[in-house]
Formats: C-alpha cells, sequence, structure tokens
C-alpha cells in the first residue's frame, strides 16, 4: 500500500456524479488546487460500503473544506454506482476500477474478497494538490472505518502546513 509523502499515482477512470456519466482524472482536481479524498471499496450496496459512505455523506466537516473533492473507486460499473448514489443519497463521483488496475496501483487491490477477485479493498488516501499522500488507511476488516477527525486534519494540509509522520498519521498546524 502507498504510504504518507509518497506520489500518488495518476488515473483515468469512467464514473458517475448524479445523472452524469464522464471520465474523471485525478490530474483534473489536483491541477485546480484541489485536495483529493480517495476512497476504495469493494462493491456498492454492500452492507460495509453503504455504512462508509453514508458516514461521509453525512460529515458536515466536508462541506467546510475549500476545494476538497470526494472521489470513490469501487469495482461495480458506472450504472451500478449511479444507482447506489441514487438510493443512498450520495452526491460523490463514484469511479470504476472493474479490472482493478488502479487499486493495484495504490496496493489496494484485493485479490479474493467474498469470492470476487481483483477488487478494490477498503482503503481512503487524502492527497493533497502536489498529488503527495497526506493520509492513508486501509480497512483489515470489511466494517473498519478510519479515523474521519485525521480525514478531516489531512484535507486541510497544503504545503508547509502538514508534518507527515511515519506512524502512520499525519499532523498540521491547523
Amino acid at each position: 500500500m502507498l504510504q504518507l509523502g509518497q506520489q500518488a499515482p495518476a488515473f483515468s477512470l469512467p464514473g458517475a456524479a448524479g445523472d452524469d456519466m464522464d471520465e474523471h482524472t485525478l490530474s483534473e482536481y489536483v491541477e485546480r488546487g484541489w485536495s483529493v479524498i480517495l476512497v476504495f471499496y469493494p462493491f456498492d450496496f454492500h452492507p460495509a460500503c453503504i455504512s462508509q459512505w453514508c458516514t461521509l455523506r453525512d460529515a458536515d466537516w466536508l462541506t467546510l473544506l475549500d476545494d476538497t473533492v470526494v472521489l470513490g473507486i469501487g469495482g461495480d460499473s458506472v450504472y451500478a454506482h449511479q444507482e447506489f448514489a441514487r438510493t443512498y443519497n450520495i452526491e460523490f463521483p463514484l469511479l470504476t476500477d472493474s479490472d482493478g488496475r488502479v487499486a493495484e496501483a495504490y496496493g489496494v487491490r484485493e485479490s479474493d474478497f467474498e469470492g470476487h477477485r481483483n477488487v478494490p479493498g477498503m482503503a481512503l488516501f487524502v492527497i493533497d494538490p502536489d498529488r503527495t499522500i497526506q493520509f492513508a488507511w486501509r480497512g483489515d476488516a470489511a466494517d473498519a472505518e478510519p479515523d474521519f477527525d485525521d480525514v478531516r486534519k489531512a484535507a486541510n494540509c497544503h504545503g508547509d502546513e502538514c508534518e507527515l509522520s511515519d506512524d502512520g498519521a499525519e499532523s498540521a498546524d491547523v
């Protein structure tokens, strides 16, 4: 798995955001100077994924972050993502990594998850506008969730404001 301070690999994936289906790239967001909260998850409609996405959907602190976007990357099709987003009122773009190559580049592809092969595992990264990873987390169980307070802090980090540490967390002068 990629670690704090490493460069986030570029990607281009089809995705659904509301009624729109389009190609999304990491570059389109970081080149605007935005931070990206990148959430990997195996499947739409998996109970653990529903819980995690509803937690993110209801996170008031996300509305307070300037220039930050949340992108989900799952193994299901754009059509499944669109229905999942409608059903649970998820407003974040959900992207399709059907062959698992982006999950592999980030080191979070599961060779086997509940009988399915090469799907994204539960993981979350915060990537700053320089494509540097400010937060990295991987769930060791389907129902595991990151510390969202740490995610919020990492998403507010830009440039010299943050000091990366080796213990899996970041520290910031926020």
